[in-house]
């Protein structure tokens, strides 16, 4: 059975899940911002979202995706979070982490509002599961679907938070890919209802890991009927490539991959069953 809600205002999933909102490079007011979708931080300064998330901001200001960009971006993204403790903050995207075979991308960001960390700021991070998922496994996805965006009167952008969660339970799994066209990677489908500005958000399991990343949902036409939700598996996103370091975020020496996060302890991770080859090709172990 699945539930849609708000999710609870003091509910600490929210200190490292936010909206991201994208507007024109040039534009210096915020009169340009889309909201865009969900995402979360997995590392200090660095997040996870949906690829198509960002793909679909690509194409409205280059005709490409975000990978194929040549140049300067005509586009700038923000990533806003409503902490408990420290109201609302607000963290630039300054460089990013591809990889086209996964619909997941990282993020590095820095801040922006307030202009430094409270002296009191900890970075409250989720544990991501490295297993697979299984068939009839609880699920709870949470974003940011009702967001809202405008100017108040001194011309100031403001971004209107307002978070929700679908919980449900997974239909099938998707070891290697649904089809080759839409979902061409491994995911799962869920009967939770995940809506619109809700993509690139967490899906935890029971045990409160991350195992997932919201992808597309469908609406079906009677109110009596499940919804189907599509969620990506977190666990290739140990392959992302990443270019950049924080904080600041600066150019890498070398490239290297997420898996390394992963090894140092800066990406917490349970139940490692994965493996990454030199080209970033990622094996999943099941075990027995």
């Amino acid at each position: 059975m699945s539930a849609y809600q708000p999710t609870r205002p003091g509910d600490s999933r929210l200190h490292y899940t936010g909206v991201l909102v994208a507007g024109d490079a040039s534009d210096t007011i915020g009169g340009s911002l889309l909201p865009l979708g969900s995402g979360f931080f997995v590392a200090p300064f660095l997040a996870l979202t949906a690829r198509h998330v960002i793909d679909e901001v690509a194409e409205k200001f280059h005709g490409c995706r975000i990978h194929e960009i040549v140049g300067d971006m005509k586009f700038g993204i923000d990533f806003s979070i409503q902490h408990a403790h420290h109201g609302p903050m607000k963290w630039a995207v300054m460089g990013y982490g591809y990889t086209p075979t996964i619909d997941v991308v990282a993020l590095w960001v820095e801040l922006r509002e307030p202009p430094e960390l409270p002296a009191d700021f900890t970075w409250e991070l989720p544990t991501l599961s490295l297993a697979q998922a299984r068939v009839d496994q609880a699920v709870n996805a949470l974003g940011y679907p009702h967001s809202t965006h405008r100017l108040d009167e001194q011309g100031n952008a403001k971004v209107g938070l307002d978070p929700h969660e679908s919980s449900g339970t997974i239909a099938a799994i998707h070891e290697r890919a649904r089809d080759r066209v839409m979902l061409p990677y491994p995911c799962f489908e869920a009967n939770a209802a995940t809506k619109g500005g809700m993509s690139g958000g967490p899906v935890f399991s029971s045990d409160g890991h991350v195992i997932g990343v919201v992808g597309s949902s469908f609406e079906l036409g009677k109110s009596d009927e499940p919804a189907v939700s599509y969620v990506s598996a977190i666990w290739p996103a140990v392959g992302i490539e990443l270019r950049h370091t924080a904080a600041p975020v600066t150019v890498a020496t070398a490239p290297y991959l997420l898996q390394e996060l992963v090894d140092d302890g800066a990406v917490r991770a349970v139940d490692r069953f994965t493996s990454v080859d030199a080209t970033g090709t990622v094996t999943l172990s099941i075990p027995a």
